[in-house]
């Protein structure tokens, strides 16, 4: 029995075919707004907790760090 050669929404090399091109095109910005919104959220939510629930290590407590988040030499 002689079965049809499958087909593929990508060619050679991975690259992405017109008709996969096709296909996605209505959902592109549906996508996009949804990553940024998911993005916001995260970010929203990390910005309202304030870690105290974080134990540090002795050494660390009330060190100051400079921006690069290495101990602040006085």
């Amino acid at each position: 029995m002689i079965f049809p050669k499958p087909t593929s929404y990508y060619e050679q090399g991975f690259k992405r075919s017109p008709a996969l091109e096709r296909a996605t095109a209505p959902f592109r910005v549906r996508n996009a707004l949804t990553g940024a919104g998911i993005v916001v959220f995260c970010v929203s939510v990390c910005t309202q907790d304030d870690f105290s629930d974080i134990k540090l290590p002795s050494h660390m407590v009330g060190q100051k760090t400079d921006d690069n988040n290495t101990p602040a030499s006085a």
